[in-house]
């Protein structure tokens, strides 16, 4: 039985009186209890499509809409505001990219989940009286979901706040938040973008399993055809605010008709295929050209082939050394009763100069604790840190901190919180030349202007501000700030988590000729376990706070040694192995 059916959508903006469309008739409908998984590059439709069906794009800007979404044979374009209040929640579900954005922060995860309960013929938020039966039943069964989804300590999750739990503990709350008014239909829109492979892997069995039991259709927004390979049961394609195919998980994965599924194909990293001379991206030019027929494929490997400015041997070797973080730790007539958290354990590794060093783990399991000490950015508790003449003890950084910080650079996760949003790119770039370095004037324009066009930028990118970017052009503004100084080492702390899988390939094939023409050596940390043992040198793998596993990455992919890095590699999405 259909339940949701698009046809001829087309959804569009109005800015100073013009018509902007983003997505242009689309057409296809979902059956009841099924899954369709919508993938595509940022800015392909996608997340328009989403919001369009359940009509919150309106809240955001001057929007207009042609075509039908009908639900259950109602067509949701035609009702009133009102009308449509009435569908969000009860009839149509939804489950947001970031958890922690899209819950109260001022609200306890009980009261959130009991507001969001409805019966037939009750008000919005009645619910939320206390001492009412609707409350008792309200209580009931946010409890059931809570434990539907895993999370079997109500009364303890009940009483939290979002800020106090982890990214996975807060996706599993928006999956029995969405579900508390019983909806026919769930919109996921790229909800496990953000999670380390275990926690995604966990969240997606538990997402179609819970769907499956509740008989509820879902729409799923991804950039991942391996998630999408997990839980899909049909795949629409889209490219431009286009669909550019639409099949069965079997057709779409194995027997791709359009030039843009296969290139999408192509990027995605896979486990045992080296990428150590580049990622496949997608272009554009061949792109258009196989959409015409004139090329077969429409993905290029640009070649690494920039001459080397220095040789590895040039460079200096990083030392750990019996390091560990505790936070929390209490001084001798401290009253805390705050537990202390171990972070990082005796961890020891060497990296030689120009090592990529790939660092994998789950959240949680002291990857980005260990990049910040290394980047002196945090005290080690215990042990020292040696990087050529700089050595950080738990007194601090010995040594010149200009100078570590001209040889030792970091790389952010989200450029969107790291990058000031009320400079421009070129006075993003110039801040660490101007500290570090000391150039001033026409000397550190040119340089501004030569790093920007080393990162594969358009010159024009100088005058703008980090909004008025993408995100992988923001990444690409990071990048150049961490080399500006010319560094001997970077550490980068999962700078491709938030990027589609063409976009990350870009910025990759960035760092791994920057590595090259450098001689940088790379702390690289990362939950992508295909990405990282396709490019590294050797990989680490951190658990619980231990560095448990070290080799190179045909040894930790063929011959594990410790469970914990099976389990990863059973939990990686791959194309065409749905995990159990």
């Amino acid at each position: 039985m259909t339940l949701l059916e698009l046809r001829e959508l087309t959804v569009g903006v109005i800015a100073d009186e013009t018509e902007r469309e983003l997505v242009r008739e689309l057409s296809f409908d979902l059956d009841q209890g099924r899954t369709l998984c919508v993938v595509g590059e940022s800015g392909s439709g996608k997340t328009v499509t989403a919001l369009s069906i359940i009509r919150l794009l309106e809240f955001v800007a001057p929007v207009f809409t042609r075509g039908e979404i009908s639900v259950d044979g109602v067509d949701l374009t035609r009702l009133s505001a009102d009308e449509m209040r009435a569908y969000r929640g009860p009839r149509i579900g939804m489950i947001f990219q970031e958890a922690l954005d899209s819950l109260n922060p001022s609200q306890r995860v009980g009261k959130q989940l009991i507001e969001a309960y409805r019966k037939p013929g009750s008000l919005p938020r009645q619910a939320a009286r206390k001492g009412t039966p609707l409350h008792r039943e309200a209580e009931t069964k946010a409890r059931g979901l809570l434990k539907e989804v895993g999370l079997t300590d109500t009364d303890r999750v009940l009483s939290l706040y979002p800020h106090q739990m982890s990214g996975g503990m807060q996706q599993r709350v928006m999956i029995a938040l969405a579900l508390m008014a019983d909806p026919s239909l769930l919109i996921a829109d790229e909800p496990t973008t953000a999670l380390d492979v275990t926690t995604q892997a966990e969240i997606l069995t538990l997402f179609d399993r819970v769907r499956r039991d509740h008989g509820t259709a879902c729409v799923f927004i991804t950039h991942d055809m391996g998630v999408a390979a997990q839980v899909a049961d049909r795949i629409a394609v889209m490219y431009r605010g286009e669909l550019v195919e639409l099949g069965s998980t079997e057709d779409i994965l194995h027997a791709p008709k359009h030039p843009y599924t296969k290139a999408l194909l192509d990027c995605v990293p896979q486990l045992g295929v080296s990428r150590r001379d580049g990622f496949p991206t997608i272009s554009e030019a061949l792109l258009e050209a196989a959409m015409n027929g004139g090329s077969a494929v429409a993905t290029e490997t640009r070649s690494l082939s920039r001459p080397r400015t220095r040789e590895p041997d040039e460079g200096t070797a990083l030392v750990i050394d019996s390091v560990s973080k505790v936070y929390g730790r209490r001084g001798r007539f401290s009253l805390s009763r705050e537990p202390e958290v171990h972070a990082v354990k005796d961890v020891s590794l060497e990296i030689a100069p120009g090592e990529f060093f790939g660092l994998v783990g789950e959240s949680g399991s002291g990857k980005t604790t260990l990049g910040r000490l290394v980047s002196a950015l945090e005290t080690p508790t215990e042990g020292t840190i040696s990087f050529g003449e700089h050595r950080c003890t738990p007194s601090g950084l010995e040594g010149d901190e200009r100078a570590f910080r001209r040889r030792a650079q970091l790389i952010f996760q989200d450029p969107q919180s790291s990058l000031d949003p009320r400079h421009t790119a070129a006075r993003i770039i110039a801040e660490p030349l101007r500290e570090l370095t000391g150039l001033r004037g026409a000397e550190l324009d040119r340089r501004v202007t030569e790093l920007i066009d080393e990162v594969g930028l358009p010159s024009d990118t100088a005058k703008k501000l980090p909004s008025q970017l993408s995100g992988g052009q923001r990444q690409r503004v990071s990048i150049a700030r961490a080399i500006a100084a010319e560094p001997d080492l970077i550490v980068a702390d999962e700078p491709t988590s938030a990027l589609d899988v063409s976009v990350q390939g870009q910025v990759m094939n960035l760092l791994l000729d920057l590595r090259r023409t450098r001689a940088l050596s790379f702390l690289f940390i990362t939950h992508n376990l295909s990405l990282v043992l396709s490019v590294a040198d050797r990989v680490g793998v951190m658990y619980r706070g231990e560095l448990i596993e070290i080799g190179g990455p045909d040894e930790i992919r063929l011959h594990a040694r410790h469970d914990y890095t099976r389990r990863l590699l059973a939990a990686n999405p791959e194309i065409g192995v749905r995990n159990p």
